[in-house]
């Protein structure tokens, strides 16, 4: 709270437990806390047996001394009664103090000349008498602070353990609900409360954890404890009469959060909702709704960032490679449309050709494009089993024309199959093999064989290999091992594409040890 008013209308945690410890009911579950009658009843007979108790102790100190009397001196009983208070201040001051007059009263009554009757015949005496009740008062007292203090080290030592198990929980939190999870357990763990954790969500304050129901007037408190950044509700000076109390959770100088709890009994009886130990479970968690959202911001930051590299990696890469064969598409067209009486046949058609070849190294960018959006947009390939020879076939037969007479080198068997999307893996095949002949020589080469569970396939040129250490970056979108034309797509796609297939693909040495690059399928 702001003020010192308002901090004084706080419930004081160390009375409170204190209090607690003196009706030996520590705090508890919230399903097994009393009812405050029970607590009440529960306090009054503690207090009678404590009484009791004391006057025991004198009883039998007394009757130990008229067994003794023959043989015990005055000193001796003055020392049993001291040892009877002492034992009394067990209970608190109220039995010391009891016990330590009914002392006196014993020692004058049944030890000192005349016996049996409270006349007193020496002065002496009355110092005795003044001297055993200081002396029992003192002890009483010393007793009753050194358990004072015995108790309140005990619950520094409890509320300790809570928060620092709290903090080791709260750490490893990574998200907002996970944050209030934690916040809700360890609170109804420590105290007797139901506990919510309220973060904002389109303007309102909605519960992330717990489920403590509110009313309206409840949910005003919490309102107000997060607009204004105080705690507020039970046990507050603000909105006191309130069945809640609302701590706000602050990260930095903003208030991104409020703990609502509410108690079986009221807080300023029992230690299970006050505050001080309350606000230390708020600023942890407080800092950790904080460290999340940063972390949240920041991952965000880092997706926008990826994708504007994207973007403008993709805006380059495609300018470049469309306007290309786009020139040359308009180029032949246009000399076809303005010369075509004048061209001999064979101009006709190598200009056709190249509008063919072009038109097509189009549809391969821009069908890679396609492909990538859709399996990284969560494409689940249509499985079926199909032979890997039906599939090399395929391949082959869409690259004839620009395999031409290059030598192609098949070591497959006939009866291995692979459980695949065909349209897929035959577009990885085709990728492989455009990447070998665009960054390669012949001969190429295609092997398969069954590894196990596992079907393996290897495509392999005979040109200058892999750029030493850019292995795993050819994989990455618009990277290329050489000046060839192209986007940087294809083996990005082929990636994607057997990683949907739960398979893996990488570059791996020549197994002969020669020349070019070769890369690895490995598939389910």
């Amino acid at each position: 709270m702001g003020s010192d008013d308002a901090r004084a209308d706080r419930p004081d945690v160390a009375a409170l437990l204190a209090h607690e410890a003196r009706t030996h009911q520590m705090i508890a579950p919230l399903d097994s806390a009393p009812t405050p009658a029970r607590a009440r009843a529960t306090a009054d007979k503690a207090a009678a047996s404590s009484y009791v108790w004391a006057v025991a102790a004198i009883a039998i100190v007394t009757a130990a001394g008229l067994a003794l009397h023959p043989v015990a001196t005055q000193a001796d009983m003055t020392m049993l009664y001291l040892i009877a208070i002492a034992i009394a201040s067990l209970a608190g001051l109220g039995p010391a103090l009891v016990a330590s007059t009914l002392a006196v009263a014993a020692f004058d009554f049944c030890f000192v000349e005349p016996r049996f009757t409270f006349a007193v015949t020496h002065a002496r005496s009355l110092l005795t008498f003044a001297v055993m009740f200081a002396a029992g008062l003192v002890i009483s007292t010393l007793t009753t602070r050194l358990r004072g203090q015995e108790r309140d080290a005990i619950i520094r030592e409890r509320n300790t353990a809570a928060l620092l198990a709290f903090t080791r929980d709260i750490a490893a939190a990574t998200t907002t609900g996970d944050v209030a999870a934690v916040t809700v357990r360890h609170l109804e763990s420590v105290f007797p409360v139901a506990a919510s954790v309220l973060v904002p969500e389109h303007g309102s304050l909605v519960a992330a954890a717990g489920l403590m129901p509110l009313a309206s007037q409840e949910e005003a408190v919490v309102r107000w404890a997060f607009d204004h950044g105080e705690a507020a509700g039970l046990g507050t000076g603000t909105l006191p009469g309130a069945r809640v109390l609302a701590v706000p959770l602050a990260a930095g100088e903003s208030t991104v959060g409020v703990i609502a709890v509410q108690g079986r009994e009221d807080p300023r009886r029992r230690g299970g909702a006050s505050l001080p130990v309350l606000e230390s479970f708020a600023r942890q968690s407080g800092l950790a709704l904080g460290r999340v959202a940063a972390a949240d911001a920041a991952r965000e930051s880092a997706l926008h960032a990826h994708t504007e590299e994207l973007r403008s990696s993709l805006l380059s890469a495609v300018s470049h490679d469309l306007r290309t064969p786009l020139a040359v598409i308009t180029g032949a067209a246009t000399t076809l449309r303005d010369t075509s009486a004048t061209l001999s046949p064979e101009t006709r058609a190598e200009l056709l050709t190249s509008i063919v070849d072009d038109a097509r190294r189009l549809e391969r960018i821009l069908g890679n494009l396609l492909q990538l959006t859709r399996v990284e947009s969560g494409l689940v390939p249509h499985r079926e089993l199909v032979p890997v020879e039906e599939l090399v076939g395929a391949a082959l037969t869409r690259l004839e024309t620009q395999l031409g007479d290059q030598q192609v080198v098949l070591a497959i068997p006939s009866e291995l199959s692979v459980n695949v999307d065909p349209v897929l893996f035959e577009q990885v095949l085709i990728n492989l093999l455009e990447n070998a002949m665009k960054h390669g020589a012949p001969p190429f080469e295609l092997r398969a064989r069954a590894e196990g569970p596992r079907v393996q396939l290897e495509v392999r040129d005979h040109g200058a290999g892999v750029p030493p250490g850019r292995e795993a970056r050819l994989f990455d979108k618009f990277e290329r091992a050489s000046t060839a034309p192209g986007a940087g797509l294809g083996l990005a796609v082929v990636r994607a594409i057997i990683e949907a297939h739960g398979g893996t693909v990488a570059f791996i040495p020549p197994p002969d040890g020669g020349p070019g690059a070769c890369v690895r399928v490995e598939l389910p």
